[in-house]
């Protein structure tokens, strides 16, 4: 792990080439989802994830009240 913000900025950028559309997984409620990099710039790295309208119902249903979709579905219903 890196000690250092620019350590850590240094590489991300010098492979910045071999990292985009890269895939990596996060831990998120009782799995793993995973994310692909978009992006990688001066300032942050960007992830991004399609989820599916089925897919986010289909797991909920499922029991998966923890994860991703779950949180995606409660933040929707909850908007205004």
């Amino acid at each position: 792990m890196f000690d250092n913000l620019d350590d850590f900025k240094k590489k991300a950028i010098d492979n910045k080439a071999n990292l985009k559309f890269k895939n990596i997984s996060i831990p998120i409620g009782d799995g793993e989802q995973d994310f692909r990099i978009t992006g990688i710039g001066e300032k942050a790295i960007k992830i991004e994830k399609y989820v599916k309208y089925e897919d986010m119902m289909d797991a909920v249903m499922d029991g998966k009240d923890e994860g991703l979709e779950a949180i995606i579905m409660e933040f929707i219903e909850n908007f205004e």
